[in-house]
């Protein structure tokens, strides 16, 4: 880990996320300090800073800046008049099921997955409404070697058909904008495993949402690979879990981590955010 020099980090778990503290992300940061805190999320994957009052939302897109160029969602909605500041919000009392539930990586579906997701929490319950994370980074290293070796090379196609397109269940049941049928059934292959630009660590790059096969496999086999590996991925050893509160700041690096909202809550719960991408996963 870096010696740092102007953050105080408090991990959350032996496996990934930190708490971030000694910087106020209102004010104008340092050189040294965006080194830190670019620094951090290597690390720790997962970081967050507590009682960020005074955090604008032009604030909010210059800091994600930090991370890489914007990538707007094209599925999510954006706060009028702030296209590239996005809305995740669930009403009291609203039937429709929970966005982001279960252990997924954002939007591989597209042939530029978003890199880092910045979170503003504005709103959230006293109880519940908590996000759970996952290293892909770890759960690649704790398989066996012979493991290791086969999965290295192997590409994997992706889509969105599953939610958004033909092979869809419940169109239209979630917050999200619809999209276009052959938008949602358009396929495109990633790598298996995954290297991080900044970091160099090799990750696990397949998850239940949008993976559809392995490539060149028969689908047998390809489902019984894909199984084993969704579950090694999201194994507790391999996890954490942040609870919201507002004025709290969150960055996620979607490159080597699952995330999971948690469906145990009933009240508001509004945050913003704002996503980077324009990497070639590799």
């Amino acid at each position: 880990m870096a010696d740092y020099k102007i953050l105080t980090i408090r991990p959350l778990t032996g496996a990934l996320g930190a708490e971030i503290s000694g910087v106020d992300l209102s004010q104008p940061l340092s050189v040294a300090a965006r080194q830190e805190i670019r620094q951090a999320l290597d690390d720790h994957l997962v970081i967050y800073f507590h009682d960020q009052v005074g955090f604008t939302r032009e604030l909010h897109l210059d800091f994600a800046q930090m991370f890489g160029p914007l990538q707007k969602i094209p599925h999510i909605f954006s706060v009028p008049g702030y296209p590239d500041v996005q809305m995740v919000r669930r009403e009291p009392g609203e039937n429709r099921r929970y966005v982001g539930e279960g252990f997924h990586i954002d939007s591989t579906f597209l042939k530029t997955p978003p890199t880092t997701v910045t979170m503003h929490c504005i709103d959230a319950p006293e109880v519940g409404g908590d996000t759970a994370f996952a290293n892909l980074q770890l759960a690649y290293d704790n398989l066996s070697g012979p493991m290791r070796k086969f999965v290295d090379g192997l590409r994997a196609v992706h889509s969105a058909s599953r939610l958004f397109g033909s092979k869809a269940r419940d169109p239209g049941n979630v917050m999200m904008k619809d999209m276009a049928l052959e938008d949602g059934d358009a396929e495109v292959t990633h790598p298996v495993v995954r290297t991080h630009p900044g970091s160099g660590r090799r990750g696990l790059f397949v998850h239940a949402a949008y993976t559809q096969k392995l490539a060149g496999f028969a689908e047998e086999e390809s489902k019984a690979i894909l199984q084993f590996l969704y579950a090694h991925a999201g194994r507790m050893e391999f996890t954490c879990r942040v609870r919201w509160r507002p004025h709290m700041v969150l960055v996620w690096d979607n490159r080597c981590t699952y995330h999971s909202a948690i469906a145990d809550y009933d009240d508001l719960r509004y945050i913003e955010r704002v996503t980077t991408g324009g990497e070639i996963p590799q």
